[in-house]
């Protein structure tokens, strides 16, 4: 995500929201797409008015330091560093990350990299296909997917099946066999 441009986010306009996740060659910052997969992840309205805040924000800082914002520009940046306006590297956020642990901030041990893994599994535990978790998230395969969240729902998957009776109860025949 370090490598996205304003125009990546594509607001709802009275539909639903999205980030075109678009592989690109040399970003000024090093980030690249994961497995250089394009893909479409359509957000909340809450993510879209979010975004639309930040980007007011971005365009004023912009704006007061006599610099201009355009659609191709970067999306996250350093606001308040220098280099003002800049692509923000992930070195940044790792430092962000170490400062918020020193005060305390997070579970021990987080990382930024928690964020993709709690998303996943809490849309795993929403009931949503891992199919499409996996496309969300760029795996290549859903095994992929499987293989590193199917823990999650693996408990909630084995109390079911303990109601199996329940499920075969309306499979008699007429008869009554």
């Amino acid at each position: 995500m370090l490598g996205m441009v304003i125009s990546d986010f594509v607001m709802g306009r009275g539909g639903t929201a999205y980030i075109e996740v678009v592989p690109r060659e040399g970003n000024p910052n090093g980030a690249r797409v994961k497995m250089m997969r394009p893909r479409r992840i359509y957000v909340s309205a809450d993510l879209e008015r979010l975004f639309a805040d930040y980007l007011t924000h971005l365009a004023c800082r912009a704006a007061g330091v006599g610099m201009d914002v355009s659609p191709g520009s970067p999306l996250l940046v350093n606001l308040d560093r220098p280099p003002l306006l800049a692509a923000i590297r992930e070195g940044t956020v790792r430092d962000k990350v170490t400062a918020l642990k020193k005060k305390g901030i997070g579970p021990a041990g987080w990382t930024p990299h928690w964020f993709r893994h709690s998303h996943a599994s809490a849309l795993l535990l929403a009931g949503t296909p891992e199919w499409v978790v996996s496309r969300r998230l760029g795996h290549a395969h859903v095994q992929t997917t499987i293989d590193l969240y199917g823990w999650v729902r693996e408990d909630d998957d084995l109390r079911a099946a303990a109601n199996w009776k329940s499920y075969t109860s309306s499979w008699q025949v007429p008869d009554g066999r």
